[in-house]
């Protein structure tokens, strides 16, 4: 099995704003969120990042609602907020909120879940970095735009920038990041930058499965 991770990116906000939102979640959900120092083998290991005026969140390995997290703390936080996924170490992704409401999502492979998309379901996924640059303080389009293509998985890997680390992987996902102020908050050797947290919620009840059946396709890599 490849890698599968999930984080937040809050955008102008401070890691005590989001750290109480964050609990607020939790806590409405059955769960909370403590400052405890865990391996991050742990369920419930989380760590939070601050980092020139934004916050990167590193949710626990398997926890299902980070999506709904990432919205949540944008409608009540009232900022862009994105949610960065990983998939199964074939792509990363992104929905990108503004207060609560979802206004791009960004997806290399559009068809990884479907081959027959039509050319507005693709097109829902290739992400506007117009949009992002107005949203987000201090960045250019032309410092993102590159990162907006499809991924043509015949070719040979390229960077997107010549001082990328990554190239058109899994792990591109970090140079954006970097790209937009966001800090990933694991150091090269594997150790936590920022405040390690447990947190948790409840496994999904009754009513959160009922609710699953009216998703699109490309909610269902939980």
């Amino acid at each position: 099995m490849g890698l599968f991770l999930s984080m937040s990116g809050v955008i102008g906000k401070t890691k005590e704003d989001v750290e109480k939102c964050l609990k607020e979640f939790a806590k409405k959900n059955g769960g909370d969120l403590l400052k405890e120092n865990l391996d991050n083998e742990n369920p419930n290991f989380c760590v939070i990042n601050e980092n020139k005026g934004n916050v990167t969140i590193l949710y626990p390995s398997g926890f299902e609602k980070s999506e709904d997290v990432s919205k949540y703390l944008s409608e009540k936080l009232d900022c862009p907020v994105f949610f960065f996924h990983i998939h199964d170490g074939d792509l990363w992704l992104y929905f990108f909120y503004s207060s609560g409401e979802l206004v791009d999502q960004f997806n290399p492979i559009p068809d990884y879940w479907d081959d027959n998309l039509s050319e507005t379901e693709i097109d829902e996924q290739k992400g506007n970095p117009q949009l992002v640059a107005e949203l987000v303080p201090n960045i250019k389009k032309e410092n993102i735009a590159n990162y907006y293509v499809r991924w043509d998985l015949e070719a040979e890997p390229i960077k997107a920038y010549p001082q990328d680390e990554f190239t058109n992987e899994d792990w591109q996902v970090l140079d954006f990041m970097d790209k937009i102020g966001l800090k990933y908050p694991i150091s090269d050797s594997g150790t936590a930058v920022g405040t390690i947290y447990k947190f948790w919620t409840t496994e999904p009840t009754e009513n959160d499965n009922k609710r699953s059946i009216s998703k699109k396709w490309w909610e269902f890599w939980n």
